[in-house]
């Protein structure tokens, strides 16, 4: 039989957890808070899939950019492909206005450009390094996961999960009308 203090005890403890649930059910999983926001972007170094070309941070001065991690085997990466490939053709035909940048992660170069090819990607795409420098550096918790950094090289917006047409359409606006601002 219970004494009255071991059943208030675990009273207590059902509902520390009672609370506990319904406060992780009130709040958003997608909506993780970044250390990175409203910071400067961290360097990175890239090599396009294709062409070779070399990409850093430093290059990109004066261009605000969406840096988007990605994968081939990732379903939702599969959902924002066209959406990211429309933002680029929108605003990124003048790479010094706008800049669409894809790295792929835990992937391989062959299946990165398949699946490039599926989904007719045209933007600047890379790879991340054999351990994930990049990713790790960014602190992503999986793919997709975006950043948008403004021409001042800061950290402007993290988007955790696949993109909509209207997160890219309000973060790209806003970082093209700041520019234009500051200029």
């Amino acid at each position: 039989m219970l004494r009255s203090w071991q059943f208030w005890t675990v009273m207590a403890a059902i509902g520390a957890l009672t609370g506990l649930f319904a406060f992780a059910f009130t709040t958003d999983p997608k909506i993780v808070p970044s250390p990175l926001v409203g910071r400067p972007a961290l360097a990175f170094a890239l090599t396009e899939l294709n062409s070779g070309e070399r990409l850093g941070l430093a290059d990109l001065k004066g261009t605000p950019f969406l840096l988007n991690f990605w994968a081939s085997w990732c379903v939702a990466c599969r959902d924002e492909a066209r959406l990211l490939e429309a933002a680029h053709r929108r605003w990124g035909a003048s790479a010094e206005r706008f800049r669409v940048i894809g790295i792929a992660v835990q992937d391989t170069p062959d299946a990165a450009r398949k699946f490039a090819r599926r989904f007719g990607k045209t933007y600047f795409l890379a790879l991340d390094t054999a351990e994930g420098d990049i990713s790790l550096n960014y602190g992503l918790y999986g793919v997709p996961e975006s950043f948008f950094v403004g021409a001042d090289g800061v950290v402007r917006h993290k988007q955790i999960g696949a993109l909509t047409a209207e997160v890219i359409e309000n973060q790209v606006t806003g970082m093209l009308d700041t520019a234009k601002a500051t200029q």
